[in-house]
């Protein structure tokens, strides 16, 4: 049970990195800092932009 968490948390943290920049090829380590961190923000914007649309479809 542990294990299945353990890789469903690396990939979550995998898919952020992602949005940060992290290509993720097979010659690649694990992705960095910075890389999660422009990709939290990235998550962050995307969120926001998502909750604004919703605003703007339930205003009408």
């Amino acid at each position: 049970m542990l294990d299945r968490r353990l890789q469903a948390d690396a990939q979550v943290v995998r898919q952020i990195s992602m949005l940060g920049g992290f290509l993720g090829r097979k010659g690649d380590s694990e992705p960095g800092v910075k890389t999660l961190w422009l990709g939290m923000q990235r998550l962050r914007d995307f969120i926001k932009g998502m909750a604004h649309m919703q605003a703007i479809y339930n205003a009408k």
